[in-house]
């Protein structure tokens, strides 16, 4: 090595595949048994001055794809993207809630909503009861949401708050629903990522 990379600390070596380690330094017994006592940090100890690969900025493809899902939102139309909004659990209907609420969600709701409605509309009417009767209260209400938005179907205005009498007074409109398979597919696309 040269005098020069020894004493330029932030000098990079690429020595091709190979990995570059440190010399191991000698460290006092003493050091090695003894816990180190609470306080201060000492001076000499500095963050690496790399960037954390858990925090820092997004990745160009991460902001290219929110940026994409911004754009596809704005050119939703109002009732699609009031109905995402909904599903979501956007603060609003707007370009930046929804696209925030879509890209941070681990999963699309409307694929949850989507998997209970064909539950309920291919079982038997005990079957889709029992469905009904296990969803949560925010599940079934997404379930009504999609529902109410994308069929002619007729749903209470209000459902029990019993859950076995919600899923009585739901289970016969909710299997009776055709929905529309083209704002469905709509919908699909704008809540994905």
């Amino acid at each position: 090595m040269s005098e020069q990379t020894l004493t330029e600390p932030d000098a990079d070596i690429d020595d091709g595949d190979e990995a570059v380690t440190e010399p191991e330094q000698d460290v006092p017994e003493e050091a090695e048994q003894e816990p180190a006592a609470p306080g201060p940090a000492a001076p000499g100890k500095r963050r690496p001055s790399g960037r954390s690969r858990s925090g820092g900025r997004p990745s160009k493809p991460s902001v290219r794809r929110t940026a994409d899902k911004a754009e596809q939102i704005s050119i939703a139309d109002d009732a699609t993207r009031a109905l995402a909004a909904e599903l979501a659990g956007a603060r609003s209907a707007g370009i930046a809630d929804l696209t925030t609420a879509i890209m941070e969600a681990k999963k699309s709701p409307v694929d949850t909503a989507i998997a209970d409605l064909s539950g309920v509309q291919s079982g038997s009417i005990p079957e889709a009861t029992v469905h009904l009767v296990g969803m949560s209260r925010s599940e079934l209400q997404a379930l009504m949401d999609l529902v109410a938005a994308l069929s002619d179907v007729e749903l209470p205005q209000k459902v029990p708050a019993k859950s076995t009498e919600a899923a009585v007074a739901l289970v016969e409109p909710i299997r009776a629903a055709q929905i529309d398979q083209a704002a469905l597919g709509q919908l699909k696309d704008l809540l994905a990522k």
